[in-house]
């Protein structure tokens, strides 16, 4: 599945000598580049290449030159595709499946979505287009508003072999909903399916992960559209038979659990599911969680395990944390990543938010007599929390890495919003300084990637950030981020290195390479 692709060069130097050995390849005549037009091809969490798309000539006033280039895990060229196309195109996401590479075009010349099937010998094997409307004005809003230069997928992501799927929300009227499309990558061939329940009418869909056959939505729901209180549910729409395998509603659990992160088993249909629980009587959209649960679950929704851990009697063991899980110094946990190791000890990879009072935002409210967009407290990114749970999903260890606060703008919803609706907006906008997570293919060892901004005598400016795990302890590396370049980016690479890409606006040049770790 298509990750996220972060930002940033690197030029890393100790005493003078250079850590890394370097493979290289420049590209010019790249007249404009996006982060969210590049990505790593994984399989199976293993890199097997990158691909490129970029305006490489003006043809006229209304028509670009456009190539996609893709790349082998070594930065060998594998294809060039070229064509030319309105000047108003935009590329809105990508993923990979394995065997071919989808392309989210939003075209304004045609107001139309249009979702191109690539191949890996460059060909197009399939193109599927529909019109944008009214009702997919929310759409248009997220991409150019939430989104950032450093989000991930929102929208699109890859059901392995057979294709595609992209999840939109839809707005008619005062009504928010959303749709699920299916792409085949296999024969022309395209689905879409629409949620009937009334209590779906205002709702709102993530997704969270797949299986063989199922793609896994965390739903947010209420009955009407100025409801104060909300719903969750974990949604399984099965993409072969187009209907909606499961859904486990929060409000009929022991505890109502909102969830927020899926680890597939390898193999089978059967996933985990961490979340936070909440108090049968509390309302999901105020009220503070009682702690994390994990959930397995079976490919038909059945609930085969229930675990959990309180944030005032297990987390506090490991954790300098209250019964609210808000941790001294980090605030409150975002979960980025679970881990199922060999050993079955489960990683997991949270990262910390908290609010905190703004003087720009009580300036603005004063001035403005109440009448100001601005919130009066704004949130703050804090520091990386890695925890360990054992075999049975009870935490057994966790550990703070540090690193320096950073603001995250979200306006008056920053002063209103619940510890969980404040982590999905924070997400969707490309808040967080999480970066990526690269495996071996067994999940043996692991290395988790962040960024940092450091303010210190010796230095000032960006860092990248690793925490290494070889399947015994965990080492940390640091590196200064340096460049004269107008874009700059660290993506994943083959195992025990990773990708940084350069782009020379005023040379209309991109130059990529791959740095070795240690």
């Amino acid at each position: 599945m298509l990750k996220k692709f972060v930002i940033a060069a690197l030029c890393f130097s100790t005493a003078g000598q250079p850590l890394f050995a370097q493979e290289k390849l420049s590209i010019d005549k790249v007249y404009s580049t996006y982060l969210r037009n590049s990505g790593s091809i994984m399989e199976n969490n293993q890199i097997k290449g990158y691909f490129f798309l970029y305006q490489s000539d003006k043809i006229d006033k209304k028509t670009n030159e456009y190539t996609l280039q893709i790349l082998d895990q070594n930065l060998n060229k594998v294809k060039d595709i070229k064509f030319q196309d309105s000047k108003e195109i935009s590329l809105l996401e990508a993923a990979y499946n394995g065997g071919s590479l989808a392309f989210l075009f939003k075209n304004d010349d045609t107001k139309q979505l249009e979702m191109k099937v690539y191949g890996l010998d460059g060909k197009l094997k399939y193109s599927y287009a529909r019109e944008y409307d009214k009702k997919t004005e929310d759409l248009m809003e997220r991409y150019a508003t939430l989104r950032s230069d450093e989000g991930t997928n929102q929208n699109v992501f890859d059901v392995g072999q057979l294709g595609y799927v992209s999840v939109l929300p839809l707005r008619d009227g005062k009504q928010r909903t959303y749709e699920v499309d299916f792409y085949s990558s296999t024969s022309k061939k395209q689905w879409t399916y629409v949620p009937t329940d009334d209590e779906e009418r205002y709702a709102q869909a993530e997704v969270l992960g797949s299986t063989d056959s199922l793609i896994i939505l965390e739903v947010m729901k209420k009955r009407r559209a100025l409801s104060g209180k909300m719903a969750a549910s974990l949604v399984g729409i099965n993409f072969v038979t187009k209907k909606k395998e499961f859904e486990i509603d929060a409000e009929e659990t022991d505890n109502k659990f909102v969830p927020s992160s899926v680890q597939k088993f390898p193999g089978s249909n059967k996933i985990l599911v961490m979340g936070s629980y909440y108090a049968p009587n509390a309302n999901i959209a105020k009220d503070a969680s009682q702690g994390l649960a994990l959930y397995e679950i079976d490919g038909k929704g059945k609930v085969v395990s229930k675990t959990f851990n309180s944030w005032g009697g297990d987390f506090a063991k490991h954790l300098p944390t209250n019964a609210k899980g808000k941790i001294d110094d980090v605030g409150y946990l975002f979960i980025h990543k679970l881990i199922k190791a060999p050993n079955g000890k489960l990683y997991v990879v949270g990262e910390g938010y908290k609010r905190k009072v703004s003087a720009l935002g009580i300036g603005a409210a004063v001035l403005s007599r109440g009448r100001s967009d601005f919130g009066v407290t704004k949130i703050v990114i804090t520091d990386m929390v890695l925890m360990e749970f054992d075999a049975k999903y009870k935490v057994t260890n966790a550990t703070i890495y540090d690193k320096t606060q950073s603001d995250a703008d979200l306006s008056y919803a920053s002063d209103q919003a619940s510890q969980h609706l404040l982590a999905m907006m924070l997400k969707m906008g490309g808040a967080f300084d999480y970066e990526f997570t690269t495996f071996e293919t067994d999940n043996s060892s692991f290395t988790v990637c962040f960024s940092d901004w450091v303010r210190s005598s010796e230095y000032k400016g960006k860092t990248f950030n690793a925490i290494r795990f070889n399947g015994s302890k965990f080492t940390t590396d640091k590196m200064e981020l340096k460049s004269k370049a107008s874009t700059m980016r660290v993506l994943p690479a083959k195992a025990g290195s990773i990708m940084i890409l350069e782009y020379f606006k005023k040379d209309k040049r991109l130059d990529l390479r791959l740095e070795k770790l240690g």
